[in-house]
Order: structure tokens, then C-alpha cells, then sequence
């Protein structure tokens, strides 16, 4: 029994968990209950992001025995990759009254602080768990990560380095100090620690990310962008809708004052909408760049250059024809159809992709029959121009709605 159960932990420590499943199931074949066995299933199973299988393993072994910790633990984990924290909240406590001495319970509490904008208690709970095992990685982590959210940089990156003398290996601390360098500004430590996270593990997607995200800040319209979004990371979901409605407030005072000034804030609210899939289609003629880019990513910039494509030459063709209105319509719903389509498969959860592609089909819809108003009245009558606009504003009002309830 020990050994089959050692072979298992052995392929998972070695990331080799197709065959770690094979060999667990077959052990339970023979001992159905086994609590050991299932909760090793379940680290597969999580490890491998298949967290309906998780959740159905981890909900079994609770319902025979409500008193383990280990899948009060799992199941706190598997709620927050559902992102249901309140409720991942409520099982880690769970475990950790049952069992206080476990310092990856600790980790896990610390990271839904984490992801509630709550940093002050993200770094208690990480410390804690330090106190039980001083060299935890997650914990480490964790309390890096909140430090330095908390404006205690030297801190924070004295525990990541810390982290790594501890294991020189780990690809999350490495791309955590990518993540931080990148963050403060440090675009050739950032890719340095990107870099050797993805040598370590080339499918890790944060490291993935990371990396094609500092490349892209040589871009210094690309920088400031990020400055924001790193800015509007730390807020929590409700100070994020303040500074929204705070900017549109904004936007309502200058274009009673300036005309200039309005536009500029315009254009930097519209940039924010388009500046990723833009810089992803830089990247993509990057001969390295290109291949940080996952499917979607290349799908998407590829329909945004058919567009601003589109647009640009059916604008030069009614510089050449100005009597064919029909050209302009095109030139103009083209460039604004790039706003739908570059940000409807942004949200992580796939019911609020549905949501915006359906809201996108809509206003292609609305786009196709303003264009065919123009070519068969030959004008650009008002309306035909400007609900195609409000229903732009209302859908990325959507989106932002959708993106910013994901993560809070």
C-alpha cells in the first residue's frame, strides 16, 4: 500500500501527474476510501486544472469524513479557482481549526486577502504560516507579494530573494521578482526572471505572460499603460469604480473648459480599451515576441489589423472618392468595431465572454446596417452614426463591470 502511494508522490513531485493518476486510481480500485489516495487525486487534479474532478473527489472524501483538514483545504482551493471566496474563505478557516500547525493552510488564507485587496492581513496570515515553517515558499511569497503592495519594497523583495536561496528552482518565485522588477520600472531584471522561469517550466503562464508583457513596455506608450493597470490593481473593486467615475466627471468638466484637454483624456480612456491587442500585434512581428503570444492573443491581433486595415485604406479610397459615402461608413465602424473585438475574450470566465460577443455581434450588426444606409442613401445620416458610438460606450461600460466583479 506505502509504496504504490510513494510512486505516486514520487510523479508528482516530478510534475509527471497523468502517470501519478494512473497509479492512484488503480490503487483505488482495491481501497475505495482511501483518504491519502484521494487527496493526492485531487492535487493532480487541481495541479492540472481540472477542477470539476478536484471539487468531485474533494466533496467525496468531506462526505465521509467532514474532520480531515487536508480537504478543507483542497476545497478552499478549489472555490477559489471558482472564485467564490467568501466561501473558500469559510473551509480554509475550516482546516485550520482543525489542524493550526500546517503552514500551506496559512498560504491559502493569505492569498484570498490577497486577492480581496486586504494587504495588511495577507502579510499577518503569511506570517503566521512563516511561524510554523520559516522556509515555506508560499508564505514567502505571499508575504512579498502583499509587502509590497504595502509600499515596502525593500521588504518585499528581500523575502522573494530569500525564497530563492531557499530554492533557487521555484519558477512562482521567480516570476513573482519578474512581476515585481517589471512593476517598478526594471524592464531587464523583470525579462531576466521571466526568462529563467520559463526555462525551468516553458508552460508556466504567468512567467508566460510576464515576459510578453515586458517586452512590450519598450513601448513607451505600452509603459504608461501598464503603470495604470498596475495602479488599478491594487484598488480594491469599489475604489476602481470611484476612479472610473472619477475620470468621467473629469471628462465632463474639461469639455466645458478646453477642447483640447478633453480630447486628450479621451484618447488615453480609448487607449486603455485598445493598447493590449495594438502591442500584441507589435509583438507579433517580433521575431521572439511572437512566440509569448497564446492562440487567442494571435487570433484577435490579427482581426484588429484587418480592421484598422479596413479602415485606413476605405479612408484613403473616399479621400480619392468623396462622393461615395459608403467608404467613409466603412472607414468609420471599422475603427470602431476594434474596440468590441479587441477586448471581448479578455474576462477569464466564459459566461462573460459570451456575454461580450454577443454584445459585439449586436454592434456589428448595427455597424453593417449604418454601412449599407451610407452606400444606398449615399450620406452619413446622424443617427446611423452615433448609436453604433453609445452602444460602443455602453458595451465597454459593460466590460469593465464584468472584468473588475471577476476580480474582487
Amino acid at each position: 500500500m506505502a509504496e504504490q502511494l510513494n510512486r505516486a508522490w514520487f510523479f508528482i513531485q516530478h510534475q509527471r501527474y497523468q502517470d501519478a493518476i494512473t497509479t492512484l486510481q488503480h490503487f483505488l480500485g482495491e481501497y475505495a476510501n482511501n483518504s491519502d489516495a484521494l487527496y493526492l487525486l485531487a492535487i493532480c487534479y487541481m495541479e492540472l486544472e481540472q477542477t470539476q474532478k478536484a471539487a468531485s473527489i474533494v466533496d467525496a472524501a468531506l462526505a465521509n469524513d467532514a474532520g480531515d483538514p487536508r480537504f478543507h483545504y483542497m476545497k478552499s482551493r478549489v472555490l477559489i479557482e471558482e472564485r467564490k471566496y467568501d466561501q473558500a474563505f469559510t473551509f480554509i478557516e475550516n482546516a485550520v481549526s482543525i489542524d493550526p500547525y500546517d503552514a500551506s493552510y496559512f498560504a491559502t488564507w493569505s492569498r484570498i486577502f490577497l486577492i480581496k485587496k486586504k494587504f495588511k492581513e495577507a502579510v499577518a496570515k503569511a506570517e503566521e504560516g512563516l511561524a510554523i515553517d520559516p522556509e515555506n515558499e508560499s508564505c514567502l511569497n505571499l508575504r512579498s507579494h502583499a509587502l509590497y503592495y504595502l509600499n515596502d519594497k525593500e521588504a518585499a523583495f528581500a523575502g522573494l530573494h530569500e525564497a530563492l536561496e531557499h530554492n533557487p528552482e521555484n519558477v512562482y518565485t521567480h516570476t513573482n521578482l519578474g512581476w515585481k522588477h517589471l512593476e517598478n520600472g526594471d524592464k531587464a531584471k523583470a525579462l531576466e526572471h521571466f526568462r529563467e522561469a520559463l526555462r525551468k517550466d516553458p508552460t508556466f503562464e504567468w512567467a508566460r505572460s510576464g515576459m510578453a508583457q515586458a517586452m512590450k513596455s519598450k513601448y513607451w506608450l505600452y509603459k504608461l499603460y501598464l503603470k495604470y493597470m498596475f495602479f488599478m490593481s491594487k484598488q480594491t473593486g469599489k475604489m476602481q469604480w470611484i476612479i472610473i467615475a472619477g475620470i468621467f466627471i473629469l471628462g465632463q468638466v474639461l469639455s466645458n473648459v478646453s477642447d483640447v484637454l478633453f480630447y486628450i483624456l479621451a484618447t488615453f480612456v480609448v487607449g486603455t480599451w485598445i493598447v493590449t491587442p495594438l502591442s500584441n500585434l507589435l509583438l507579433r512581428i517580433n521575431p521572439y515576441g511572437r512566440y509569448l503570444l497564446t492562440a487567442q492573443e494571435k487570433k484577435t491581433s490579427n482581426h484588429i489589423a484587418l480592421l484598422f486595415g479596413l479602415s485606413a485604406t476605405t479612408g484613403l479610397a473616399y479621400l480619392a472618392l468623396p462622393t461615395v459615402a459608403g467608404l467613409l461608413g466603412i472607414c468609420i465602424y471599422a475603427a470602431i468595431m476594434v474596440i468590441p473585438i479587441a477586448t471581448m475574450n479578455l474576462p477569464e470566465l466564459p459566461k462573460n465572454v459570451r456575454i461580450l460577443r454577443l454584445f459585439t455581434a449586436g454592434l456589428g450588426a448595427m455597424a453593417l446596417y449604418a454601412i449599407g444606409t451610407a452606400f444606398f442613401q449615399n450620406t452619413i445620416e446622424s443617427f446611423a452614426f452615433f448609436f453604433p458610438m453609445i452602444g460602443v460606450f455602453a458595451y465597454q461600460s459593460t466590460a469593465n463591470f464584468l472584468m473588475m466583479r471577476e476580480n474582487s
